[in-house]
């Protein structure tokens, strides 16, 4: 093997290894979104916007993401940072920001109520990872339903 062929193979590995490493970055939930870290603060991650995915969607795979990529437990709250808008993480791309941490700005005030219906478009709104992943095996079946699996 010459020196220029040697060079292509490397290059091709590298080339692979550093793929892996970015697909590793993106979790994919049972309902096929994405959740990654967000840059910016600890314990802040963004769920990507998905055709005609809604709350539920979004707060499932947060609690998978929790779960499962982060390793907390069912009782780990998830508060909404920021609903639907441009991410930080990945610009151009649209995606709800959640955290794991309970930050000052953005627990809900004392006393608030939730309601019974979910949302992610209200800054602090807040359930736990255990109650997100329940909202999984619906998220998967509508979006079978619709052909989007």
């Amino acid at each position: 093997m010459n020196r220029t062929a040697r060079q292509v193979a490397f290059l091709a590995v590298v080339g692979t290894l550093v793929s892996t490493v970015v697909a590793h970055a993106d979790f994919r939930a049972r309902n096929r979104m994405i959740a990654v870290a967000n840059p910016t603060r600890a314990g802040v991650f963004e769920v990507f916007q998905r055709a005609t995915a809604g709350a539920s969607d979004y707060w499932c795979t947060a609690g998978e993401y929790v779960r499962y990529s982060v390793g907390k437990t069912n009782t780990t709250r998830i508060y909404v940072v920021r609903g639907l808008g441009p991410s930080d993480a990945r610009p151009g791309r649209t995606s709800v920001m959640f955290s794991y941490v309970p930050y000052d700005d953005v627990l809900p005030p004392e006393g608030s109520q939730q309601g019974y219906s979910v949302s992610v478009d209200k800054k602090g709104y807040n359930l736990s990872a255990g109650h997100g992943t329940a909202f999984c095996q619906q998220s998967v079946r509508r979006f079978q339903k619709r052909g989007l699996f």
